[in-house]
């Protein structure tokens, strides 16, 4: 386990790590999946946009590999890193957890404390638990896999939070936190005043909006259905993660999986 800060973030890096201690083995034990060494890094809004530039320059390295690109797409891939810096330093990600593959192919965790008001969190257990469950979940994804479905590509481009993949991959987040988060802090999340509600506002309802409740349900279906083993095959299978139209449509995507 790995939480990399600046010494002005030490107490509340011990606080993350402990927690995130206390979730691996029951992220592990929902999910299927190994979590060997969770990588978290606390920085600020600047190294959150270089980090996450040169995590896009990778990603559509990796992507447009082979591919014979037009001079239109050629500057396009160019530009796309710088444009997403801009966008981090505008607020464009800054106030939820980022997550990134390495230069080794390995997840992490970006997390800018004074946006998400993580010291305010500490106050509120249950929320800040859940945000690191899902976090794990999304690590788990991407270690399943080593990086190849999870990140979304980032060439050709399309509406981040549109995309299959996105959709999944949060929807499985959502779906993991459901069954763990109470488990390991104990608490209801019923139970909360008014503090809490303000942040489960401003930072967690980027991650729960409709898209991602009904990619939580399809995963809870797919479950069901085929068991864990057989869906979680979507993380390393090329083409088995769901369309569009099937995430309206969950029968269609459950009868294509790997049998139970």
């Amino acid at each position: 386990m790995y939480v990399q800060h600046e010494t002005r973030h030490a107490e509340l890096a011990d606080h993350i790590e402990e927690l995130v201690r206390a979730a691996v083995p029951w992220v592990e034990k929902v999910t299927g999946l190994p979590l060997p060494r969770p990588r978290f890094e606390l920085v600020d809004v600047d190294g959150l946009a270089l980090a996450y530039r040169a995590f896009v320059r990778r990603q559509m390295e990796r992507d447009t590999a082979g591919l014979d690109l037009t001079r239109w797409e050629q500057a396009k891939l160019v530009g796309q890193p710088q444009a997403a810096e801009l966008m981090v330093r505008r607020g464009g990600l800054s106030r939820k957890p980022v997550l990134v593959a390495t230069s080794i192919g390995k997840p992490s965790t970006l997390i800018v404390p004074e946006a998400l008001g993580l010291q305010k969190l500490r106050e509120t257990p249950d929320l800040l638990c859940d945000l690191l469950v899902r976090s794990l979940a999304q690590q788990a994804q991407v270690l399943a896999g080593d990086g190849q479905i999870v990140p979304a590509p980032e060439w050709p481009k399309s509406p981040t939070a549109r995309h299959p993949i996105v959709q999944l991959s949060e929807g499985h987040a959502q779906w993991t936190s459901s069954q763990a988060t109470r488990q390991i802090t104990g608490s209801t999340q019923q139970n909360r005043g008014p503090l809490a509600k303000r942040l489960a506002r401003s930072v967690l309802e980027p991650m729960a909006d409709r898209r991602v409740a009904r990619a939580s349900a399809l995963v809870d279906q797919a479950v069901s259905a085929r068991g864990l083993t057989a869906f979680n095959a979507v993380w390393n299978t090329p083409g088995l993660a769901p369309t569009l139209d099937e995430f309206r449509h969950p029968g269609r995507w459950i009868g294509r999986m790997p049998p139970p």
